[in-house]
Order: structure tokens, then sequence, then C-alpha cells
């Protein structure tokens, strides 16, 4: 049978549905393989189930595996119960033979669902899977721009021997994929790909460039060679042809902003944030709140308060770190609210053990020192039976909340003085920044120099000039690409929308979502980003920069829509920001730990080693604050040991404890 024929009824299919009562929970991880160019299906329930069951973490009681006759197909799913708790087991198949495979959530599928009715539809379960077969029975390749919600699927058309898979407009849920000697190979995570007999982990080089300077690489690449991830609200097909995507929806396409009073857009942002929090809450189990004390994290408490009759909370803190510790503010939150306040505390001996197994998670370097907190809140939640959570995510982007953006804009003055100067004058004025200062500002000045200002955020990790002097030279792919200008766009409205099109086009969904879902997923929980639904993205995404950000007062149009919600300390309090202490860290045992994966003759492909060492000396004994290039460092160092070299992270923690000392305690 070709790759175009219809399956065979007696194909294989092995569910096994959530155990027990219907109450214990597990998390969604999809995967699955195509042998499309192949002369001969080979795909065998084995493979399948060898790579299904690396994503045991997203989905440890419920299973399911779907190979067709012909062995071209096999589609794998590890199961979250949140929703009908006793149905929707995957892979789900429709009517006519249609073979899905889903990771998230379809907040609107209750009216798509009555919508699908009033064309015929006929529903067996209660569960959203349910919902994307019949909408791609009515409306084709055209069913994702019908859906809203985190999600990322894979769906089997056998009749037309064609996969069509997706991945939502945010980027809430990941996708990977490739392709390897005629077969496609697609994974919530790239170990499950890595799993299969076909694919040897090799490091992509080209991009690390692009990883040291946003601290994870832009899509549709990756770390690894030849394995891609799905861009934000892309869709693509695999059939007998090959592979094809395309971008059903960009929420940064349009750069145009909206003619609102503040007034009217405050209206509207409490009607849109209101309805995103409602909508997910949408679920059969308990929800919590990741809470910082900070502004995102207590206005979802606050809206929470008249939705949820008891709202559990959890913040982390650290024994090293009372600049960073926020514990104090959460607990004010929580008794001010009256939550269910849990705390969990980490030590520096603590971060050492969790290292090898946070990089082992993250499958890709993700070197933002949020992830180490998130893993260990996000554990916290499991273990006291919250397997659902709602975390800040998103908001900081969309309302322009970050300090440095205040900063940035006070700095126009000058930027505009530089931009006046004659060519020549311009491309002067960023060598004048002496060497050892060639950082952020140097980079800002060349791209003045050059006409276009670079993003607020841009570079979020190394600066080019640090960038250069640690990595070995060869040909790298640029680190951001800057998007079409809107006709006779200003200064300030390109920079306004680059700013936005970073933000949401790669370090959101790339660093930020793909950190929460990894953590979350570690410990079998599922967090939601209220402040990212998708009708309220798309109208606070084109909001005038006033409305946002005001005589440096961040978050404008947001602390007036929920100005009568909001503590007085909470609305006055200077943003801290959720960290970790890694400069402390690599003082002590980290560093060490960091110096002895730089000895290895691998590091040496990449990076120069000696430059390396030098600044972990000075960053050791005080001489200097290296920490943001000593992080990423040491996360690809650890991920090269794991993923590239084969050592088993267990193996590698007990070497890291072994370096620990007093200060690791």
């Amino acid at each position: 049978m070709g790759p175009a024929g219809r399956t065979d009824p007696r194909s294989v299919t092995a569910v096994r549905p959530p155990s027990g009562n219907g109450k214990r929970l597990t998390v969604c991880g999809i995967t699955g393989v195509y042998e499309y160019g192949r002369a001969v299906g080979s795909v065998t329930p084995d493979t399948v189930v060898r790579m299904r069951d690396t994503l045991g973490h997203r989905g440890p009681d419920g299973a399911g595996v779907h190979v067709t006759q012909n062995g071209r197909v096999g589609l794998g799913h590890r199961r979250l119960a949140i929703v009908d708790l006793a149905h929707g087991a995957q892979p789900m198949f429709g009517e006519r033979g249609e073979c899905l495979v889903f990771n998230g959530e379809i907040y609107n599928y209750a009216v798509l669902r009555r919508r699908l009715e009033s064309r015929g539809a006929r529903f067996r379960t209660n569960c959203d899977t349910e919902v994307i077969l019949h909408a791609y029975r009515h409306y084709g390749d055209e069913c994702v721009e019908h859906l809203t919600g985190m999600f990322a699927f894979a769906l089997w058309d056998p009749a037309r021997g064609r996969l069509l898979f997706a991945r939502d407009p945010l980027g809430e849920k990941p996708f990977y994929w490739t392709v390897k000697d005629g077969t496609f190979l697609f994974a919530s995570e790239t170990k499950a790909i890595l799993a299969h007999p076909r694919i040897t982990a090799e490091v992509n080089t080209s991009l690390l460039d692009s990883y040291l300077a946003n601290l994870v690489t832009p899509s549709p690449g990756t770390l690894y060679r030849d394995i891609n991830k799905l861009a934000p609200g892309t869709a693509g097909s695999c059939d007998a042809t090959g592979v094809r995507t395309w971008r059903f929806r960009d929420v940064t396409a349009d750069r145009t902003f909206l003619d609102v009073s503040l007034p009217e857009a405050a209206s509207q942002v409490r009607h849109l944030l209101q309805q995103s929090v409602q909508a997910r809450l949408m679920s059969d189990v308990p929800i919590g709140v990741l809470l910082s004390g900070g502004f995102d994290s207590t206005a979802l408490v606050a809206l929470l308060r008249e939705r949820a009759t008891r709202t559990s909370t959890f913040s982390v803190g650290f024994t090293d770190a009372p600049a960073l510790d926020e514990r104090h503010e959460a607990r004010w939150v929580a008794r001010h609210f009256g939550t269910d306040h849990h705390e969990v505390t980490v030590s520096p001996r603590d971060a050492i053990k969790a290292l090898a197994a946070m990089v082992h998670h993250q499958d890709e370097p993700l070197a933002d020192p949020v992830c180490m907190p998130l893993g260990f809140v996000c554990e916290l939640s499991r273990q006291r039976g919250v397997p659902v959570v709602l975390a800040g995510e998103g908001a900081d982007e969309l309302f322009w909340g970050y300090p440095a953006y205040a900063r940035v804009m006070r700095l126009q003055r000058a930027l505009r003085a530089v931009r006046a100067l004659p060519a020549a004058a311009r491309r002067v004025v960023p060598h004048l920044v002496p060497a050892s200062r060639r950082g952020w500002t140097f980079d800002t000045l060349i791209a003045a120099a050059h006409g276009r200002q670079l993003p607020m955020h841009y570079p979020l990790g190394l600066s080019r000039s640090l960038r250069s002097a640690v990595l070995v030279p060869r040909p790298y792919d640029p680190p951001w690409t800057p998007a079409e200008q809107a006709i006779d766009e200003t200064h300030m409205e390109t920079l306004a929308f680059d700013t936005q099109h970073y933000e949401f086009a790669l370090r959101l969904p790339e660093l930020l979502l793909m950190r929460i879902d990894r953590f979350s997923m570690a410990h079998s929980v599922e967090a939601r980003v209220p402040f990212l639904d998708p009708d309220l993205v798309a109208f606070a995404y084109r909001l005038p920069v006033r409305h946002k950000l005001a005589e440096g007062r961040t978050k404008v149009v947001l602390r007036h829509a929920l100005a009568d919600i909001m503590p007085e300390r909470v609305m006055n309090r200077p943003k801290q920001g959720f960290g970790a202490p890694t400069a402390h860290w690599l003082r002590g045992t980290m560093g060490q730990v960091l110096i002895d994966l730089l000895t290895g003759s691998s590091m040496r492909r990449y990076f120069c080693i000696e430059t390396l060492a030098g600044m972990v000396a000075d960053h050791r004994a005080g001489r200097a604050r290296n920490e943001w290039v000593l992080w990423p460092i040491l996360n690809f160092a650890v991920w090269h040991r794991i993923w590239i070299e084969g050592d088993s992270p267990d193996e590698l923690t007990e070497k890291m404890l072994g370096r620990c000392t007093v200060d690791a305690g």
C-alpha cells in the first residue's frame, strides 16, 4: 500500500486510558513518525513507544499508540486529564479514520462545538480534543484558524495520505520536527525525536551566536543540527511529496497603532482579561497561581478572588539572596487575599543538585536563570495536589513592564542627536566607547549609526563584542532579523513595533513560554497564561506607547484597568523581577563546575577557553560581574555533556555534588 493509500482497519492501536477512578492526572506529550518517502513502511509500535515514553513526565498515567497496517505512520501520546477526566484518551479517531494526537487546551471548544453541531457534527465525548477532529472534517486545513487556545497537534488523514500539524499563534505549546531519509518525525520535546534509531544528536554551530545573544535559538532552528521547531502560528503538512509549512496567524504583522483613549483602552483590557481568566478556569481539578508578589501574579489572584472559592498560591525563595527573595511580598499578598499559600526555599546545594536535571528537561539550552526557581515552584505545586497553575507570563511584553523600556526611552534624545549627524560621523561615535565597556551601549550606538535602533530588550544575553570574544570564529546565522517596516513609519513607531516583534516572535515563545512549558510539564503540572489570550493580545499589542509607558511609569493601561481590585502596596511597588542568584552561585561551587566542564576538549570546538577561564576567575574573585556571560556557557556545557556526548544526568550530578563546599550547603 502506497503512502497515499487508505489505512487498513486492521492497523495496530493501543490506548491505555487514565488509571483508577479518573482523578489521577497526566501531562500531555505527543510524538510520531511518517515514512512518506521510503519504499516500504517500517514503523513499529516498539519504536513509537520508545519515543513516546521519553515524554513520560508529561503524562505518567495515560498512554496511547497507533501504527497503521502499512507501517508508514505511527502516533504516540501521553495524557493530562484536565477536562472530561474519564474520556478523551488519545490517539483519537474521526469518523473517516482520521487519527489525532493533541497537546494543550482549546479554550473556545464549547462555542466551537455548538457551531460544529449546527453543521451536523455528532460528538462522543466532552473533551476539547474531539473538537479538532470535527473542525478538520468541516474546515480542512483552515481548522487551525478557528481554534483559540494553547495547542500543538498532528492529524493523520488516511484518505489523503497526509499529516497536518500546527502550533498555536503565541507559541504556548512546542512542536519539534525533522526529516531524515524520507522519514518525518515530530514531538513535543526533542528528546523523543532523538530516541528514534535514525537520529543522531549534533550541534547546530550556525546558531551559537543566536543562542548567546537571545539565551535561546530563534525558530525555525534549534541547537540540534537538522531538528526544527515550528514557529508560532504556523501549520504544516507532510505527504508523499515532502513537507511544507505556512503561517496561518502572525500577531506581529500589523504595525499600526489603535486610535483609542486611555479610559476606553483600560475598560477593554479589563473586560478581555476577565474573559481570559474565566476561560482558563476550565478544569475538573484544583487550580493555583505562581505568586511572586509582583503586579502580574497579584493581578491574577485578585481576578480569581470572585471566581474561585479557594485559591492556592506558590512562591519560591533563596537561602543566600535576600535581594532576590520575594517571599515576604508574596506572603503579604496571600494574607491580603486569603489564599492557601505554600513556599519552597532553594539553597546553593539544591541548585547544584538540580542543574543537570534542569538542562535535561530543557532539551536545548534555555539560558534564563528563572528556569531554576521555576522548576522548584512547579514541583511544589504538584506536591500540594494542584496540577494546574496560572502564571503572569506575557504581561511585561504586552504592557511594557520592563524598567529597561523606560531607560531606553530616556536615551532617545541622545540617540536622535547621533542619527542627525552626517553618516561619516555617525560611524565614528560608537567607537568612542572604550573597548572594555563595549556592551549594550555599543550595540545600540552601532544600530543607531545605521539608522534603525535595536529592540529594547536586544541583545538579551551577550553583546556583539562579548560574543566575538568568547566564540570560535565561523559563519553564524543572524541572531535577529527585523520585520519589514510599515510605509511612512516614524522612528518611534519602528522602535516600538521592532521591540514587540522581538518579544512576541522570539523571546516570549521560544524562551519564556518554553521555560514554563518545560518545568511545569517536568512535574506533571499544566501552566496557563491569561495575559496571552489571543483577543487580549490582538487589542493590547496595538495600543499606543503612551498607554503603556508614560513619564517612566510602566503598564499604564493595565494599572488603570485593575486599579479597583489591586492593593495600593502592589500598585506602587517598584518592579523587582523574578530571578535567581547566579552571580553568587558562580562564585562558589557552580563556578568550579564550569571550570571542570570547560577543561574538556569538546568545548574548544566552540569557545575561546582561555578567555572564558579568565572571566570565571575574575567573577569568582569579585573583580567583575560576569554571570550573564557564564550562565549561558554553563547551560551549553552541561547540555553538550548530556545530549551530545551522552553523559547520564544522574552521574553528572554526582560529580557536581562532589565539588560542593560549605558555600553550597
